[in-house]
């Protein structure tokens, strides 16, 4: 089986989508040949590994449409724990 991905879309969030588990991130890497931080880009095909990780909650994914993408920081924030008076003690 295939799936493209859509705009946003980690490894991780196909496979919830996919699968319903976290734990198919692994497998959808490695047959894809990337690393579990990859992010493909919007509109490539992944190969989907012929398995099942958990029955009950990929049938509840695909019965709900459920397509998570993770929200991308555009915001340009940078932060941070201390304020510019730690700055320099603790560089």
């Amino acid at each position: 089986m295939k799936v493209v991905s859509k705009d946003g879309q980690t490894l991780a969030d196909i496979a919830i989508q996919e699968y319903g588990s976290l734990s198919a991130v692994v497998e959808l890497a490695k047959v894809n040949g990337m690393a579990i931080s990859d992010v493909p880009g919007a509109g490539v095909e992944l190969t989907l590994p012929e398995k099942c990780f958990n029955r009950a909650m990929q049938n509840y994914c695909k019965a709900n449409e459920v397509e998570p993408a993770t929200e991308r920081d555009t915001s340009g924030l940078r932060l941070g724990i201390f304020t510019e008076e730690f700055t320099k003690e603790f560089q």
